[in-house]
């Protein structure tokens, strides 16, 4: 899907014009119903400039899936408003110009309340300084939901899930953690690191093959994006995924990671009745 053919023609201007139009429309779709689309959102929505055939085909590709899949119903729920649990996963150099891609999720349980999939704005040198990049380009975000909460009553904990021990080590120790591999990481980068140890957020390790994030930093096909699917879209609550540990836990087991036990769940945006003929799709 990230890549850009040199050697394909422009569309011509009314179709161009459609590609824009609807484009534009996609993007409010998919920001009130579906974050499932949002990686293909975002590469479309770069493309507005000078959109050529193969984007065209993308596009159609798209809109083909939407039509599909019409009637599926966006579920947001919460367990608690105490506990906020954040994915932050990037791909490394997966666009032409050898780029990163940052994907990042949020979630109070059921269903996820904010999504980011993005090209990220610099090249690096490897997957850790990718996925630091990318957690310095997300994180902002939970943390002002953190704040909009707190002017509400509310002090919620920040559950940040990460699949790169790596980067797990430099987010918590900072520049001590830095091998000769990533001594060059801008110093910029490292506020996630006082962050951490200024406020409420623990650092978790989630394998990759239940880090949900990982949908909005790649294409993914067949069996996985269908699960992480469920779980973005709110059909499945995210304790199926993950094994349950109580937020204080250190460190997690070798095949599972931190997630909040589930409460009573609020449902929320969505009749129940609708919820239901969801679920049995």
């Amino acid at each position: 899907m990230f890549t850009v053919k040199p050697d394909t023609d422009n569309l011509a201007k009314e179709k161009a014009d459609i590609f824009r139009k609807f484009v534009a429309k996609l993007i409010w779709v998919m920001k009130r119903g579906r974050p499932d689309v949002k990686p293909t959102i975002s590469f479309l929505s770069a493309r507005v400039k000078g959109p050529d055939k193969d984007d065209w085909h993308k596009f159609k590709c798209l809109m083909c899936w939407i039509k599909k899949t019409k009637i599926d119903v966006r579920i947001i729920g919460a367990d608690d408003l105490l506990n906020m649990i954040v994915m932050i996963d990037s791909a490394h150099a997966v666009h032409d110009d050898m780029r990163g891609h940052t994907g990042g999720i949020t979630s109070y349980g059921t269903g996820i309340v904010d999504e980011k999939s993005s090209k990220q704005k610099m090249n690096t040198c490897s997957s850790t300084e990718t996925e630091h990049v990318g957690t310095s380009e997300y994180l902002p975000k939970p943390i002002f939901f953190e704040l909009f909460m707190g002017a509400q009553g509310y002090k919620p904990n920040i559950i940040l899930s990460k699949d790169n021990e790596s980067e797990i080590r430099m987010l918590v120790n900072g520049k001590a953690s830095c091998t000769s591999n990533s001594k060059h990481v801008a110093i910029k980068y490292f506020w996630c690191t006082d962050r951490i140890r200024q406020g409420n957020i623990s650092v978790r390790y989630c394998p990759t093959e239940k880090m949900i994030a990982d949908c909005m930093s790649k294409p993914l096909q067949g069996k996985l994006f269908v699960t992480f699917r469920n779980y973005i879209m709110g059909w499945v609550h995210i304790s199926t995924l993950f094994d349950i540990f109580s937020p204080t836990e250190e460190r997690v087991e070798n095949n599972g990671c931190l997630a909040v036990k589930p409460k009573t769940i609020k449902l929320m945006y969505a009749e129940t009745v609708l919820i239901e003929s969801a679920v049995e799709a």
